[in-house]
């Protein structure tokens, strides 16, 4: 580790049990993950009344709804008899049942009903419910918090630079035209640490976006415990062509090589191009495998815009594959931090944001 933690020139990238050690992969649910602002999901995917995604995270099932009165809500899945997750999957509902003993709670996580309640004594039903899990919004992102006790999430934001950075981008007036979420067998350190390394974006993507990157000029701007970035890339279309035009409030101000990026730390990438908003986020399943969502954001506006469905078909379709580019080398990397006989190498400059 004192190694990893020199100056850049001199420093060797992490020994591999930090990413395949149970016990470390443990203490960071508990330091991380459980104390952290973690993204979750977008306001839009929460249109409705009665909307609801129940999902795992750090192993900690959750359920994120919005109830009668459109309030948004973070609850932990837990029945308060058993434990058993009262939310399965997504939809749409008009309240919460526990498929093991029929309890049933409202979408504002009060519980509304017990069968055989009357035969139970020294119980308050009346003050029972889900749990709650602190939650937020920025950009029309949503967040959640298991430490009751954190930081506000525009403190942690404003900490790293991230809201003076990306409020150009203004994602809050984009929509999401694409959700592709797929399974990495590899840590889940490896996949922001990927989305950071400029190193091989070159190699790997050489022949999707990669093909137009002037690495001698790239520049990373380290801020609080994050970094941002802008810089010149061809847009994550085929051939680098873009098949709507530039983001409305960015017309005029940036040209068709515009690529931008910042870290909202710990697990979410987001990345802007002059006609897009792209932000990867990571959540860990175990020590070596991990959950990736990436979303694509588009103006509101292109949605009625003639064609739009066979463009973003297109979008969705290239994203996919430079997810393929990455999923290969990630799972490269886990195996080579798994073996007997890895020995951490340099860092390059270009791989500043990882040291």
């Amino acid at each position: 580790v004192e190694q990893t933690r020199t100056h850049l020139r001199e420093a060797r990238h992490l020994p591999g049990f930090y990413y395949t050690s149970p016990e470390i992969f443990a203490r960071e649910i508990e330091t991380i993950f459980l104390r952290e602002w973690l993204c979750v999901g977008r306001v839009e995917e929460f249109e409705n009344a009665g909307d609801y995604h129940a999902m795992r995270i750090a192993g900690e099932p959750i359920v994120i709804c919005r109830d009668n009165d459109m309030r948004l809500h973070a609850f932990r899945n837990l029945c308060a008899h058993r434990g058993v997750e009262v939310a399965v999957g997504q939809g749409n509902s008009k309240r919460f049942t526990c498929r093991y003993h029929g309890w049933t709670y409202t979408l504002d996580g009060k519980l509304n009903g017990a069968p055989h309640s009357d035969e139970v004594s020294g119980f308050d039903f009346k003050t029972c419910g889900l749990p709650t899990v602190r939650l937020d919004t920025w950009g029309g992102y949503i967040f959640i918090n298991f430490d009751p006790q954190c930081r506000t999430l525009g403190e942690c934001l404003d900490e790293d630079g991230v809201r003076d950075f990306a409020a150009f981008l203004q994602p809050e007036n984009t929509r999401t035209s694409d959700k592709f979420e797929f399974e990495v067998p590899c840590n889940w350190k490896f996949v922001p640490e990927n989305l950071m390394d400029m190193y091989h974006v070159g190699v790997i993507h050489q022949t999707s976006f990669g093909g137009y990157f002037p690495v001698n000029d790239f520049r990373y701007n380290l801020c609080g415990r994050g970094f941002n970035a802008v810089y010149e890339s061809y847009t994550m279309a085929p051939s680098g062509v873009t098949l709507f035009r530039s983001m409305p409030w960015l017309d005029g101000k940036v040209n068709d090589k515009f690529a931008c990026s910042t870290w909202l730390r710990p697990t979410m990438n987001l990345f802007g191009r002059h006609d897009l908003i792209q932000p990867w986020v990571a959540t860990p399943i175990d020590v070596n495998r991990t959950h990736v969502t990436i979303y694509t954001q588009l103006p509101e506006e292109f949605f009625d815009e003639p064609g739009f469905a066979e463009k973003n078909a297109i979008y969705a379709d290239f994203i996919r594959f430079v997810a393929t580019e990455d999923e290969a080398m990630l799972e490269s990397l886990q195996t080579g931090a798994s073996s007997r006989g890895f020995a951490p190498g340099p860092t390059v400059n270009l791989e500043r944001a990882i040291h």
